[in-house]
């Protein structure tokens, strides 16, 4: 072996401990660059786990609030049902019954006119009444201050004047039969329908008005027709008995 190969080997086996120091140095790199790629992956599939459990979550809740809101709308549907039920029941206990006319067009207990309406709302209970009669079972009509219901023309003296001298006022005034109810009485009528009572003042009186019959001023003809016929509990009060 010559000089200069023998200086070579000398120089590679000086130069193999940096190598081999080079070589494990790099196996370590690759080694921890491994373990946190390893890491970083497991901690992606967490998120990606995360954010589908949260997605389900979220549609789950989702859902249950649109059951709730159908649900919801159901139960209100049935509830309107039965009240639309319960207030045709309510409505159907008295209905309204067509009333013949006369040749000429009046309503039978068609006769002089009213005073003033008073809504079922104002009515009120009378205290200090020391008398008041109560009937059963009273046969309703209606009737308005037209000359088909009166017989009187627009340009009559007495057009729109009752029996009593006042004049005829739609829902407040009311013809009776005096044998039964006084002229001047407070009428109050209960058609059992569950509104309450309607008050009335006996002001007029009327051909066909006999007995247990009453005629209750309205407004025009066809709502007279369109009312037609009813049954209710009537209770009177005499003015002059009340204390």
């Amino acid at each position: 072996m010559s000089q200069r190969s023998e200086k070579l080997h000398r120089q590679v086996a000086q130069l193999r401990p940096d190598v081999d120091a080079l070589q494990v140095a790099w196996l370590s790199q690759q080694h921890c660059d491994a373990v946190e790629l390893a890491a970083a992956a497991e901690r992606t599939r967490q998120a990606h786990r995360r954010a589908s459990e949260a997605q389900r979550t979220a549609r789950a809740w989702k859902l249950n609030a649109i059951l709730t809101l159908i649900l919801a709308a159901l139960i209100a549907g049935v509830a309107l049902v039965i009240s639309a039920k319960a207030v045709a029941t309510e409505g159907s206990t008295t209905p309204p019954t067509k009333v013949p006319t006369i040749s000429d067009g009046r309503l039978p207990g068609d006769d002089t006119p009213a005073q003033e309406p008073l809504r079922l709302d104002q009515a009120h209970v009378l205290e200090g009444v020391t008398y008041y009669c109560v009937l059963d079972s009273v046969s309703v009509t209606y009737y308005c201050t037209c000359q088909r219901c009166c017989g009187k023309a627009p340009d009559h003296p007495a057009y729109g004047i009752t029996a009593s001298g006042t004049r005829a006022t739609p829902y407040r005034t009311v013809a009776v039969d005096p044998s039964v109810i006084p002229l001047g009485a407070d009428v109050l009528v209960d058609y059992g329908d569950g509104a309450g009572l309607r008050r009335y003042r006996a002001e007029d009186t009327g051909g066909a008005v006999k007995g247990n019959h009453i005629d209750l001023c309205v407004g025009n003809h066809a709502e007279a027709l369109q009312l037609g016929r009813r049954t209710a509990t009537v209770y009177w009060v005499d003015h002059e008995e009340v204390v």
